[in-house]
């Protein structure tokens, strides 16, 4: 207990409206060395510490804060010199080797990297401090992961012109029909167009043996398979049970008597229907908007059908579902080549240090690369295919050191 009001007493200046002497400290059963700091008197949370088995602060929560609406707002260089002077001051001689890496403006806090950096003076992520606090610099959160590390000393390397072209050629698209959404891409107009998502297809990483890593492909995200509808539809479930034939019959039906020719714009997802899952006491039927065969992206119908009565419980449709888009589609899109030698013209390969864990939990530092676009900042998703824009997501929330 006596490490847990230690540093709760380091935290306190940058805290608001907390005494040390108005709350007591209890071990929580969630694990060791996670503790909850209360108020004595009504025994309202003030905030969890977890602390690793040195006694040294791993994550600390500022319950508190929660109920409470800053006043005025610190700028972004303000809010980094006040988070340089939390760390120094809480972590003494550790933060020694730390260095500022990047502030990010978020709706209600700002959050703060502190990180090591190897010879080279590569950033080595999640080395060091992350920390979160109020627009009015009360802190809000607070992440450590300082401690030992391990840096891999690469015994091949490849160049960086070696990576892009590796990139490259495991570069793929999907050709769809997405809406440029203003909320998520830089000039988005709201309106359809058709385009090259190139979103789950690019690779995250060329490791200096040329090993091609790619996220997406790894945890399983792919487009989803999909079958039309009709007769043949029935009849390649022939083999599931009577109450689910009965209900795939129902949702088509309803699709087609709200979309007459739904042949033509509908294709249903494989997975959907979850005949193999007979706790539940309905099947959902998700069937894709699709135009001449390219799918609408994020638009469609999900009909849900009980089992056991046969009645449609549940029909929603998205806004543009029955909209037409064969206009779209008169022209000749640019080819799948051209696409993605466009889509890395800006890009170069720059050389990182990615984060895993040995056994024990030890973090160890690869050296890869990684794509990076162009200042002033930005992800490009997708390639336009006929203007040939780039859609760009506007990453200036992001301020690096």
């Amino acid at each position: 207990m006596d490490n847990v009001m230690k540093w709760f007493e380091k935290f306190l200046p940058y805290l608001d409206g907390l005494n040390i002497e108005d709350v007591e400290a209890q071990e929580t059963e969630c694990s060791p060395g996670n503790w909850m700091l209360s108020k004595k008197n009504g025994g309202d949370s003030v905030c969890e510490l977890h602390l690793d088995s040195r006694g040294d602060i791993r994550y600390f929560q500022n319950v508190h804060a929660e109920e409470r609406t800053p006043v005025v707002v610190l700028s972004p260089p303000g809010i980094r010199d006040r988070a340089g002077q939390f760390v120094a001051e809480v972590f003494g001689s550790d933060a020694d080797g730390l260095q500022f890496s990047s502030v990010v403006d978020l709706e209600n806090v700002y959050t703060i990297d502190f990180v090591r950096v190897d010879e080279d003076g590569l950033e080595l992520p999640n080395s060091g401090v992350s920390l979160a606090f109020q627009k009015d610099g009360v802190l809000y959160e607070l992440v450590s992961y300082l401690g030992p590390l391990v840096l891999i000393d690469e015994q091949k390397t490849i160049s960086s012109d070696a990576a892009l072209d590796l990139y490259m050629a495991n570069l793929s698209a999907e050709l769809k029909v997405s809406k440029y959404d203003s909320e998520i891409y830089v000039d988005g107009d709201d309106e359809f167009h058709l385009i090259y998502d190139f979103l789950t297809g690019s690779p995250d990483e060329v490791k200096m043996d040329g090993t091609v890593i790619s996220l997406a492909e790894d945890l399983g995200i792919r487009p989803p398979d999909h079958e039309p509808l009709g007769k043949g539809t029935l009849k390649a479930e022939s083999c599931s049970c009577a109450e689910y034939r009965m209900a795939l019959d129902v949702a088509i039906k309803t699709l087609f008597k709200r979309f007459p020719g739904a042949e033509q714009r509908f294709l249903m997802r494989k997975e959907s229907g979850n005949s193999d899952e007979t706790q539940k006491s309905t099947f959902t039927f998700v069937f894709d908007r699709h135009q001449y065969g390219i799918q609408v992206e994020d638009e469609g119908v999900e009909i849900e059908v009980d089992r056991h009565t046969g009645k449609v419980v549940r029909f929603d449709t998205s806004g543009a579902a029955g909209k037409d888009f064969s206009h779209l589609l008169r022209e000749r899109p640019i080819s799948m080549r051209a696409a993605k030698a466009l889509f890395v013209s800006d890009i170069s390969m720059r050389p990182v240090r990615t984060r895993n864990e040995a056994a024990g939990g030890v973090p160890v530092y690869e050296l890869v690369y990684i794509p990076v676009f162009p200042d002033p900042g930005g992800h490009v998703h997708a390639i336009d295919a006929h203007s040939l824009e780039k859609w760009t997501v506007d990453t200036g929330s992001l301020l690096e050191g």
